[in-house]
């Protein structure tokens, strides 16, 4: 694995060491219902539930930290983005296709949930993924809050590879 990974975590960090914790903490109604903080909790859910089946081999989308510190401060969101990197780092060493069982609600009239397997890569992936399509919202609040942001923050590889090529 390369650290494409980490260097997904890394963009959040960066642009957390600069915010305010009003533009941290304010939901831009009625465009945003949520806050970049709520955008950042729900990365930093996703890949906690990627840590926490390290033992158990179960990976539970659905266990989230809602209005937690990570969601009310910058100083709680890089704390454990820096957690999540540095095991990120960490089970780079190891082998990644070993299988998962992954749990996520799936209906959105009903309380229902699939299980299914996967594997560390595929949901590593899912989780880098998830996490720059929220880092577009975020680009977009804070475009909205007149800030500006790094070149590629909220951009799919795929786009950043297209836009170079383009170039």
């Amino acid at each position: 694995m390369s650290n494409s990974y980490v260097d997904v975590v890394q963009q959040a960090i960066s642009v957390l060491n600069d915010i305010s914790l009003n533009d941290y903490q304010k939901p831009l109604p009625p465009h945003f219902s949520s806050s970049i903080g709520a955008h950042i909790r729900h990365v930093v859910d996703h890949f906690l539930a990627l840590i926490g089946s390290e033992h158990s081999g179960e990976i539970n989308y659905n266990k989230r930290n809602r209005h937690g510190d990570v969601e009310q401060f910058p100083h709680a969101a890089i704390e454990k983005l820096e957690h999540i990197s540095a095991w990120l780092l960490k089970v780079s060493k190891q082998p990644l296709n070993q299988t998962v069982l992954v749990t996520t609600e799936i209906d959105i009239s009903h309380t229902q949930s699939a299980t299914c397997e996967s594997t560390l890569e595929r949901e590593l992936v899912f989780a880098a993924s998830h996490a720059i399509h929220h880092y577009s919202l975020i680009r977009i609040i804070r475009s909205m809050q007149g800030k500006s942001m790094p070149e590629f923050f909220g951009y799919a590889p795929a786009t950043i590879t297209h836009i170079n090529k383009s170039a």
